[in-house]
């Protein structure tokens, strides 16, 4: 049994051809090396994307929301709004 065993080994062994050993290394930690770069690459353009996408979100959300707040409708519950103790005291709030 362990005769068998030994004779497969010997004869993968006989069939490896160890000269491109180190070239194929080389090969291979070049591709690990570039996959790498690659990764990183693809990971920062998403994180760009991401930081673009979040600051034009906030800055049309300020912009729309100072836009609407300036530009209220009167609504039946405000008729009375510029009378009102507050604003007499403290202003409108219009700029």
């Amino acid at each position: 049994m362990i005769d068998k065993d030994l004779a497969r080994l010997i004869a993968r062994d006989e069939r490896a051809d160890l000269r491109r050993l180190e070239r194929d290394v080389w090969h291979r930690e070049a591709a690990l090396q570039s996959l790498a770069r690659a990764s990183r690459r693809l990971a920062s353009w998403q994180g760009l994307v991401l930081a673009v996408a979040i600051l034009t979100s906030a800055t049309i959300g300020m912009s729309s929301g100072m836009a609407l707040a300036q530009h209220a409708n009167a609504s039946p519950f405000t008729t009375g709004e510029k009378l009102a103790p507050s604003t007499l005291l403290f202003g409108g709030g219009t700029r």
